[in-house]
């Protein structure tokens, strides 16, 4: 089952048939204003006399600023009730690893909404490595001893990432769309939810069996 977070970021793009934050957040109607203090401050969210409020703050370079509004865009879809009744959410820090659940559900819907998901899957090879996982499957049963069908696992695993040198980093595709790794990251976790095997990128290469399973 999908969270409600990735949901909401389907409907939002049901309903203004755009991914660009920017274009939603004037769709919308809601305020985008710049501040310079507090300093340390990068966005917030909040409602004031019923109207919705994004503020991202006038220091941020081009990357924090998209970041930003892909963020507190996603607490507008999420939050709205809980900032009109007064709770104004406040980020120091966008996208980042934080369980507290209104910022990690603003960071999945954000990411969700953003990123199409073939823009993902395209540059990480999935259907090569879909087919891989296929593969090891329908043969893993004809090696006999554990200690064989692991090595036969972690051979096959070895060639694709032989084989496909090219896939990048969260840094890399982050900085293709212009924005925080953290962004791409969340769109990953939005892809396992809807059930995908990922390859592990380069970062995450030297454990790419910690998180195989076989089915």
């Amino acid at each position: 089952m999908f969270p409600q977070a990735m949901k909401t970021a389907e409907s939002a793009y049901q309903r203004y048939r755009t991914r660009n934050p920017f274009e939603i957040i004037d769709a919308r109607k809601i305020l985008l204003k710049g501040y310079d203090r507090p300093e340390s401050l990068l966005g917030f969210f909040t409602v004031m006399n019923r109207k919705q409020v994004i503020g991202i703050n006038n220091a941020a370079d081009e990357a924090q600023r998209l970041t930003g509004a892909i963020h507190e865009l996603g607490h507008s879809l999420n939050d709205y009730k809980t900032a009109a009744s007064g709770h104004s959410f406040g980020d120091y820090r966008f996208f980042s690893m934080s369980y507290a659940p209104a910022e990690f559900n603003a960071n999945l819907t954000g990411a969700e909404l953003f990123i199409e998901d073939a823009f993902i899957l395209d540059r990480i090879h999935y259907e090569a490595y879909a087919r891989l996982i296929a593969s090891i499957h329908d043969r893993i049963d004809h090696f006999r001893t554990g200690r064989e069908k692991i090595r036969f696992e972690e051979e096959q695993m070895q060639d694709f990432y032989d084989q496909f040198q090219d896939i990048p980093s969260y840094e890399l595709l982050a900085a293709e769309l212009g924005v925080d790794p953290g962004v791409i990251q969340f769109k990953f976790k939005a892809l396992s939810y809807k059930g995908y095997e990922l390859p592990n990128l380069p970062e995450t290469r030297s454990d790419f069996l910690k998180n195989w399973q076989r089915r």
